[in-house]
């Protein structure tokens, strides 16, 4: 999790680096949930139907947009996860080819195994991407023990985390997850949304990811292009 702004300012350095700076909207690029009744869905069921399917460990290849305000950079991710153990990998390459990059860690720490040459990324960086990563990737599954809202057409699972609270909102025709939300007292720091669904092998992977830090007012666009396991 960033802890200031200077996070941002470490993206936004990162994307001078690579020359790939310009301006840019922020509309959503994915397809919208379509929301019905959930008056006849059990909440526990939901929460164990989705568990069921999602994968512990995979390796996906994504294309990555940060936006922050008019600034924006692109790139593609080889991203490595093992959510059970909280461990992930990533490999960033700029549209050319060329590798910028190289992340391992896991859910305290992270270590930078690889940066371009020339470039002179910030010490703070790999903990600005790692800490997104772990918003993205892990912790998807809500506690047993958490609360259970059941609204018209969305259930809404609320549990404690880190100085905060994290809620899980599930939706739509197949009762998936399509938000994360964490909350520290009434303020919402930051969500993570989750479009379009994919299966491959019985395993549910989305499509289309959204991570918006509503404090510091940057946004995260990942597109997954490939599942590789």
């Amino acid at each position: 999790m960033a802890k200031t702004k200077k996070s941002i300012a470490l993206y936004l350095l990162f994307a001078g680096l690579v020359g790939l700076c310009s301006t840019g909207c922020s509309s959503v690029p994915f397809k919208k949930v379509q929301y019905v009744s959930v008056s006849k869905v059990q909440p526990a069921a939901i929460r164990e139907q989705f568990a069921s399917t999602l994968p512990r460990k995979f390796k996906i290849v994504s294309t990555i947009v940060f936006q922050y305000r008019r600034h924006k950079f692109s790139a593609i991710g080889y991203t490595d996860i093992d959510s059970l153990q909280k461990l992930f990998k990533i490999v960033c390459l700029n549209h050319a080819g060329i590798k910028l990059f190289e992340l391992a860690g896991n859910d305290n720490s992270v270590e930078c195994k690889f940066a371009f040459e020339g470039a002179s990324f910030p010490g703070n960086f790999a903990q600005a991407v790692a800490d997104d990563i772990r918003r993205i990737y892990f912790d998807s599954i809500p506690d047993p023990e958490a609360k259970i809202y059941k609204k018209k057409k969305k259930i809404v699972f609320r549990q404690p985390s880190e100085t905060g609270v994290m809620e899980y909102i599930f939706a739509g025709a197949d009762n998936l997850l399509v938000e994360k939300r964490y909350y520290k007292g009434w303020r919402r720091i930051w969500s993570v949304f989750y479009y379009e669904y994919r299966r491959k092998n019985g395993k549910l992977y989305p499509s289309g990811i959204m991570l918006r830090h509503h404090k510091y007012n940057y946004q995260l666009t990942v597109r997954l292009k490939e599942i590789q396991t």
